[in-house]
């Protein structure tokens, strides 16, 4: 009995070790195993792959943010270099000088009454339309976008989505609503809508009209 326990015992070490026998390892495993020495011998972290993830994502996110500073830095140098053909007008500007060369600006009279009203760096008729009332949208972060007005007080809208308030302006000639913002005059905002048919920048239109072209650009 003793000796017959013995052997069972010496069989199940033998089958013990035939468990804990590693198998071979494939091409795959030994490539692994030989990249992953060769950076612990560099002295190298081995990163694991939701920190390789981390990186490339924080890569993308410093691209995108220098691409969104190159932007901004373009739109700035574009906004001063109009804001200097501005002055000029300023300086050099007659409503009588209907010969005056474009200089990338556009002087914008009320369509009612031909009071100078607005100063942009593109042609109304150029500008992207609101689709709830037809008006004209000026983005002021990119545009240059000079009024010459007369702000009025604010009036509640009833649009699809809600109430909306406007902060109007109108002719300072002829008292014409002629735009509105969704933040006070002293307020920085990001658009300027136009009323539709309030403005125009074609002198042509007004001499057809009749309407007499007043004021300048100050």
């Amino acid at each position: 009995m003793a000796s017959s326990s013995v052997l069972d015992a010496v069989e199940k070490d033998d089958e013990e070790d035939l468990q804990t026998v590693e198998k071979p390892l494939n091409e795959r495993q030994k490539l692994a195993n030989e990249v992953k020495k060769a950076i612990e011998k560099s002295g190298k972290k081995l990163k694991t792959l939701a920190e390789h993830k981390a990186d490339v994502q924080k890569k993308k996110d410093d691209a995108r943010d220098a691409a969104m500073s190159r932007r901004d830095a373009e739109e700035r140098s574009k906004r001063a270099e109009a804001e200097r053909m501005v002055r000029k007008w300023d300086m050099n500007y007659t409503s009588e000088d209907t010969d005056l060369k474009d200089d990338g600006l556009k002087v914008c009279y009320c369509r009612y009454c031909g009071q100078y009203s607005m100063i942009l760096d593109v042609s109304v008729s150029t500008l992207p339309t609101r689709k709830s009332d037809g008006a004209h949208v000026v983005n002021e972060k990119r545009r240059v976008c000079r009024r010459n007005m007369v702000e009025g007080q604010a009036k509640l809208i009833k649009r699809k989505g809600g109430l909306e308030k406007q902060y109007r302006w109108f002719c300072k000639q002829c008292g014409l609503f002629l735009c509105y913002r969704s933040v006070p005059a002293d307020a920085r905002g990001k658009y300027t809508f136009i009323v539709k048919d309030a403005l125009t920048d074609n002198l042509g239109e007004l001499k057809e009209a009749g309407v007499i072209i007043k004021g300048r650009p100050q």
